[in-house]
């Protein structure tokens, strides 16, 4: 699927600004890209109200990030960075929806899926409930990032099948490798099957295992994802790789289809901008 409406989480830190330059990379000609920094509405009260000389220090803390943006994406058409007041998962995911996002981006470190689900990780939150892919940026340090190198985790599956057509067309644009890798210690599969024909690497272990210890080779690895929620999710080889991989993860979700009552849920979630 083209990446032509990116919304880009900038938070400030290396790691969101890794994920702009990313999702740059990433991005179909001419397609539009919003850095959105997030401006917590409840830790900014909280921080306030405890001292209130904080918060025109969060403000220019986060201005700082806007412009820094704004810098990055200098000379690219219809990209824009924006401050924007609410809760960062929500403001992420309402401006998802509302643009039609077919690509979300943020920075991340690795950390275990259990922490990342206990912390309430934004990262987590757009996995688990975002209306498009989603883009986990990791950076490779000393060098500028680019996908020459893709590893897709594949087992005949709808949702992997998907992940394996977006890695042949972001490989068909920027001239990357792509290798397919099929692990038979998880769920059963039919190597004799069509799909097994495009497999580069059967590896016999837990597909978990198997795609991080490849990733490390890896610039990019692309993964379907089922959309499970809550404790089902804890089993997900996307989350539990998107989380520990040692490059930049996309997870590849089917897009969400529009409904006629998007634009008024969107408008209670996505937050407001800081004029």
């Amino acid at each position: 699927m083209p990446f032509d409406r990116i919304i880009v989480g900038v938070d400030g830190s290396d790691y969101g600004f890794e994920a702009l330059r990313q999702a740059l990379v990433l991005r179909a000609p001419n397609g539009a890209l919003e850095a959105i920094t997030v401006l917590d509405a409840v830790a900014t009260a909280r921080a306030t109200l405890e001292q209130p000389r904080l918060l025109p220090l969060l403000v220019d803390e986060a201005q700082r990030a806007r412009e820094r943006a704004a810098a990055l994406l200098e000379g690219y058409p219809s990209c824009e960075a924006r401050v924007v007041h609410g809760n960062a998962l929500e403001t992420l995911l309402g401006h998802a929806r509302r643009d039609r996002a077919t690509l979300v981006a943020v920075g991340t470190q690795r950390h275990s899926r259990t922490v990342g689900m206990l912390l309430g990780a934004t990262s987590t939150g757009l996995l688990h409930d975002a209306p498009c892919p989603v883009l986990l940026a990791r950076p490779r340090w000393g060098e500028l990032w680019s996908p020459q190198r893709i590893l897709v985790g594949v087992d005949g599956s709808e949702q992997s099948l998907a992940a394996l057509e977006t890695a042949d067309e972001v490989a068909a644009r920027l001239g990357s490798a792509v290798t397919a890798l099929a692990a038979t210690g998880g769920k059963q599969i039919e190597p004799e099957e069509a799909w097994g024909g495009r497999v580069d690497k059967w590896a016999p272990g837990h597909p978990v295992v198997a795609l991080l210890d490849q990733s490390i080779h890896a610039d990019l690895v692309i993964l379907g994802s089922r959309g499970l929620h809550g404790l089902s999710s804890l089993g997900s080889v996307s989350e539990r790789v998107a989380h520990r991989a040692h490059c930049s993860v996309l997870v590849v979700r089917s897009l969400e289809p529009a409904s006629e009552t998007a634009d008024e849920t969107v408008s209670a979630a996505h937050g407001r901008d800081i004029e």
